[in-house]
């Protein structure tokens, strides 16, 4: 049995081929929309949605007779990903990171965490469009005006609510799922007068080059989250490597 942790577009093609393949996979999912993503299919078993900590993971690896994982999450879920990298060494069982390539940008303001972002914001002037995902706007509402913030989020209950409590207004909250193009990613810019943009590496897939070269042709300044340093057992930038990997590596 193989258990994908999936929380990107990328995730979800990984357990489609395995399981066109004729693997058997559990699917893992954060969040209960991202298991809604997850297309039922022959081979997927079961699909859990919810964090997993070392202590869940080793629970489902014993339970489950795992003996294989792919972890295919977020960039920047560096959590889950730790958790897993102990878990299947103590489990004593294969652990496969598939990371989506990132890109080095020209004019572009590089901080190794939201923390430092935040001192630089503070010394700019301009309405700042957040792209970071609603688990770390705190950070910036704590400590910038926040009449100068927007954050683009997901479009779902709990997300808006979260921002309505951090006291960003309607009109500061753009709920709308992405990636978008280019052109759209511009249009925001020029719509809410935005002078700086938060955004992370979250590779091709996950829209940032088009956020990047939008905001380049606005004007507008931006400021990017460098992914967290994790020393990965073994990693892979493709899906069709991770295939080829698990072909070679596990017998079913």
């Amino acid at each position: 049995m193989i258990l994908v942790l999936s929380g990107t577009s990328d995730g979800r093609k990984i357990i489609e081929l395995l399981s066109s393949t004729g693997y058997s996979v559990i699917a893992s999912t954060a969040t209960e929309y991202g298991g809604i993503l997850v297309e039922p299919a022959q081979n997927i078993t079961e699909i859990i949605s919810g964090r997993l900590e070392k202590a869940d993971m080793e629970k489902i690896i014993r339970e489950k007779n795992i003996q294989y994982i792919i972890d295919a999450t977020h960039p920047y879920a560096d959590k889950v990903s730790k958790n897993a990298i102990a878990a299947s060494k103590f489990m004593g069982i294969q652990y496969l990171r598939f990371e989506r390539e990132g890109h080095i940008y020209d004019r572009v303001h590089y901080f190794p965490d939201y923390s430092s972002a935040v001192l630089y914001l503070k010394e700019t002037q301009g309405n700042i469009l957040l792209t970071t995902g609603s688990n770390n706007l705190q950070t910036f509402t704590s400590s910038l005006d926040i009449d100068r913030l927007y954050a683009r989020v997901l479009p779902t209950y709990s997300v808006v609510k979260k921002c309505e409590e951090l006291g960003l207004l309607p009109k500061q909250i753009i709920a709308v799922q992405g990636p978008f193009t280019k052109e759209l990613n511009k249009a925001i810019y020029q719509n809410y007068n935005i002078k700086h943009i938060v955004t992370k590496d979250s590779g091709d897939a996950g829209g940032t080059k088009e956020k990047v070269a939008g905001a380049i042709e606005a004007g507008v300044n931006v400021v990017l989250i460098q992914r967290p340093d994790i020393e990965y057992p073994n990693i892979c930038n493709s899906i069709e490597e991770v295939v080829e990997r698990v072909s070679r590596n596990y017998k079913a």
